[in-house]
């Protein structure tokens, strides 16, 4: 069968923020009539809708194909500089190869394991075909999980395959926000998010421009050409936004892991690296790939409690200043804020399930093992509390909404009392003073 060259032939995402966002200045100042501008404006909106969602399906399989992806018969156009490493350590030793390319990952693996390697954590930063292919050769991975670790917007997952375990969900992080000017960069950072939104990541690209081309939480469920919301985010006014991004996971035999960041998942890894580099630690004498994938899954999910206490921290400034003195305002910000502890619910809420499922998980071929499964019980009580909080604080700010109402019916209240007190005390006065 002879190879097939898919290209997703759509407007890059830049081209079509070009065409809207791109009027200069100088073309501001000689605008054409108001209708056709409107009619314009009205025609590309519609094209940047129909490609966003284009776009967000990623377009891997066609309509008709088989499912799955075989590796084999299939190159996609989709390439992007990943960075990669790999870690082989067992109880008495640990050598970590960093900097390997996607033209070197190859010749890498091709060469046999150390001696003293009793587990490999081979981890990318980046989606990019060609190093997806290789792994998917050497490692024998199922076709319907490739197409999975492709997909930009895969749900959270548990998928059992004949050789190996794939799961998949959303890596959520606080970061900080690096731009001077919010109010006057609105459009264009969103313009920028659209076009980086498929993580085109350079050799010289640093932590700081990984983290930055990750997808920010508010894109989950609004249009990102959607300035109001952008600028009244709550978490704005600390310089903060949250990001998503997906990633994917593959336990194989033997004590392989496999994970893929689509941006960059160093807030994960990092610390689990230094535990690696330490002697007796409970990865180094435990030697086993499941615990390894549990500790990836527990970092991915400890990293959403800074969120969670971020938005605890806000609605409980918010609800001192209703307190004091409520006004209608604040119930335009309480709808955002309502809005985003709904979207955090519905991409962390799926982990929780996948974490019990991770626990009570059972093979022939025990690829989690028992020791793995009981600290998966660990992970199972973080997610539980922050999904038990979202939901605390998204009750919260639906009665301080009720609050408002009923504080300023209230005060309305007494205002027309105090009006009817004194139309009821000056009124004769004055129906006497008419008389006469």
């Amino acid at each position: 069968m002879s190879k097939e060259k898919v290209n997703r032939d759509l407007p890059s995402p830049s081209e079509i923020v070009i065409e809207k966002y791109g009027r200069s200045r100088e073309d501001n100042s000689s605008d054409t009539s108001s209708v056709r501008g409107r009619g314009r404006l009205k025609a590309l909106t519609k094209k940047v809708i129909a490609a966003n969602r284009l776009l967000s399906a990623e377009q891997i399989h066609l309509a008709g194909q088989d499912p799955g992806i075989d590796p084999k018969y299939v190159d996609y156009d989709i390439h992007t500089n990943c960075k990669i490493f790999c870690a082989d350590f067992s109880e008495k030793d640990a050598t970590i190869v960093k900097n390997l390319t996607n033209e070197s990952l190859e010749e890498f693996l091709q060469k046999e394991r150390p001696p003293e390697s009793r587990v490999r954590w081979i981890n990318i930063d980046g989606i990019s075909w060609d190093v997806i292919k290789i792994l998917s050769i050497h490692y024998d991975l199922h076709p319907l999980a490739i197409e999975d670790s492709l997909q930009g917007d895969q749900r959270t997952k548990l998928d059992q395959y004949q050789n190996h375990l794939y799961v998949s969900l959303l890596l959520h992080t606080l970061v900080e926000s690096t731009d001077k000017n919010d109010g006057e960069r609105n459009s264009e950072r969103i313009s920028e998010r659209n076009a980086e939104r498929n993580c085109e990541i350079n050799d010289e690209s640093d932590e700081k421009t990984r983290t930055r081309y990750r997808k920010d939480l508010l894109t989950m469920n609004h249009r990102e050409d959607s300035i109001y919301l952008e600028t009244h985010k709550l978490l704005r006014k600390q310089k903060l936004h949250v990001t998503v991004e997906q990633v994917s996971i593959f336990l194989l035999e033997n004590h392989i892991l496999i994970t893929i960041f689509k941006c960059s998942g160093s807030s994960v890894y990092k610390p689990i690296l230094a535990r690696i580099n330490q002697s007796r630690t409970l990865l180094r004498t435990a030697q086993e790939a499941s615990l390894l994938m549990e500790a990836v899954i527990d970092g991915i999910v400890d990293l959403a409690i800074p969120i969670k206490d971020s938005y605890r921290h806000q609605i409980a400034e918010l609800e001192g200043k209703l307190l004091i003195r409520p006004k209608m305002d604040y119930t335009r910000e309480l709808h955002i804020i309502s809005g985003e502890l709904t979207i955090l619910k519905r991409t962390l809420g799926p982990v929780q399930g996948l974490v019990t499922l991770l626990r009570e998980h059972s093979d022939e071929k025990n690829l989690i093992s028992h020791l793995a499964r009981t600290y998966f019980m660990d992970v199972s009580d973080h997610i539980i509390e922050i999904v038990d909080d979202l939901d605390t604080m998204t009750k919260i700010t639906e009665n301080l909404v009720n609050m408002i109402f009923n504080l300023i019916a209230y005060e309305t209240n007494e205002n027309m009392r105090t009006i009817a007190i004194f139309s009821i005390v000056f009124l004769p006065m004055t129906f006497i003073a008419g008389c006469k």
